[in-house]
């Protein structure tokens, strides 16, 4: 059996447009008592990929979605923002925080962070993974 390899493409697609650095983190699990203060600490978290990457915003057009009523809608507005990673890196989970370390061209994308809102996508044939995120802390807020 011949599959469809996007290998290739992946490369591509990483060599192109993944310039940023980025780290995936996991919450390492609930808060532990500190005897020393009495105070509930939450643990450092596991990191679960640190490499390459791109965040993309919703500057894109929205994809359209055909429902079985045939009757076209766009998708949800409120993630605008995307991961892309290769499809070897480790895949994020639901509520993984994502913080961007090093920025190819926007050095307003350093010290900002997502959240996970759905696992990365997994697929049979795959060039780039990509996970949907939503951002945490944006640039004045409070």
């Amino acid at each position: 059996m011949k599959l469809l390899d996007l290998r290739a493409l992946g490369v591509l697609v990483e060599e192109l447009v993944m310039g940023d650095t980025v780290r995936i983190t996991r919450p390492a699990g609930p808060p532990v008592l500190n005897p020393a203060t009495g105070d509930l600490e939450e643990p450092p978290p596991i990191v679960v990929y640190e490499g390459v990457g791109a965040v993309l915003d919703g500057t894109s057009a929205p994809g359209i979605i055909a429902p079985v009523a045939g009757q076209p809608y766009e998708d949800d507005p409120k993630t605008p923002y995307r991961l892309l990673t290769p499809p070897a890196a480790a895949v994020a989970a639901r509520d993984d925080t994502v913080y961007v370390l090093r920025a190819a061209y926007d050095p307003a994308l350093i010290g900002r962070t997502w959240r996970c809102t759905q696992p990365g996508q997994a697929s049979t044939v795959i060039a780039v993974r990509v996970t949907w995120l939503d951002e945490t802390n944006p640039p004045g807020a409070s």
